[in-house]
């Protein structure tokens, strides 16, 4: 994960009043994983931006991606 969304995602959990440890435990992980993983050392499955996304309101693009990513990139890059 590039460092912009590692920053992010740090930035949404200090804007939430929540801490590490409780968004890791919401995504079910460690909390030495999830440490990993926002460090950009070890990804995030589909399952847990998901979960993510939903927790801080907002679609998986917006959370990992800069710009948003249209129907028609997506069928692009799909085929």
């Amino acid at each position: 994960m590039p460092g912009v969304v590692c920053t992010k995602l740090k930035i949404l959990i200090i804007e939430s009043d929540s801490t590490q440890e409780e968004v890791a435990d919401y995504l079910g992980l460690a909390e030495t994983t999830f440490n990993r993983k926002l460090n950009g050392k070890s990804e995030f499955k589909l399952s847990e931006a998901k979960k993510l996304a939903d927790l801080f309101n907002l679609t998986i693009e917006e959370l990992f991606f800069l710009k948003p990513v249209t129907k028609e990139e997506t069928k692009s890059k799909a085929s």
